[in-house]
């Protein structure tokens, strides 16, 4: 209960980072604003999903409808912070993956909306996760696991590297980027297994939702669908369902 509470709170600073960084605008300074009329929001109609619903999804000033995007990042970390407190219980690995999912979160928001993976995320969510994850192997006296966050970082990062050198065009850069990241975290729980499922799991939802996405809008082939989503979607799924499916597939063959 206490982690999707801390999840909400996170969750609304998400929606603020969502929103000032790929604007270039200071996360430190400044009061958060109705994008349409704006409007200093008051402390009292900045309450994670509960002043959504006070409020009837309206900008009190100006009456103007507030995205649901918001609540619903505000829920998404909740239920993200919930489940690393389920999965770690109290641990510092707890708090290193709930930043970790934090981070995800920021990052997919962004990406959906600009085509973009922000070095002012990635960059930082990479070095705070090597030091966090550092942290949290010496407090279990396991610091092997190091060692297979870092194959799991040259397993990911490495194929989407030579991916992006093949073909220029067929990878963002901030993808790549982005699969360091996630193979160190992938690689921490277990490499090289759960950095391949992780791996799938991203391909395999870019692929389908990729395609119903240009079946729905009438698009083209060269149709831009950002790609950071699914690594993000696909690489949580795997360090909560990834062993399983991994132990499944091991016991079919």
């Amino acid at each position: 209960m206490w982690a999707a509470v801390l999840g909400l709170v996170f969750g609304s600073f998400a929606t603020a980072a969502a929103y000032r960084i790929p604007r270039h605008e200071s996360l430190s300074k400044g009061r958060s604003k109705c994008p349409h009329c704006g409007a200093t929001i008051r402390a009292t109609e900045n309450i994670p999903v509960f002043s959504y619903l006070f409020l009837r999804g309206r900008c009190r000033h100006c009456g103007h409808p507030i995205s649901p995007r918001y609540p619903l990042i505000e829920l998404a970390t909740a239920a993200l912070f919930a489940l690393a407190a389920w999965k770690f219980g109290l641990s510092v690995e707890a708090i290193v993956y709930a930043g970790f999912f934090w981070a995800l979160v920021v990052l997919t928001v962004i990406d959906l909306e600009f085509k973009l993976l922000p070095n002012r995320v990635v960059y930082p969510a990479f070095v705070a996760g090597w030091v966090g994850l550092v942290v949290a192997a010496l407090a279990d006296g396991e610091a092997d696991r190091l060692v297979d966050a870092a194959i799991g970082a040259t397993i990911f990062g490495g194929f989407f590297f030579v991916v992006a050198f093949i073909v220029p065009h067929g990878m963002g850069g901030g993808d790549v980027k982005l699969a360091f990241v996630l193979g160190t975290f992938l690689g921490y729980l277990g490499a090289p297994g759960l950095v391949l499922v992780g791996m799938f799991l991203s391909f395999v939802l870019g692929g389908v939702i990729g395609v119903a996405v240009m079946l729905a809008t009438g698009g083209s082939r060269k149709m831009q669908v950002p790609f950071g989503p699914f690594l993000a979607v696909g690489s949580v799924a795997a360090i909560f369902v990834g062993q399983k499916l991994l132990d499944a597939y091991l016991g079919t063959i």
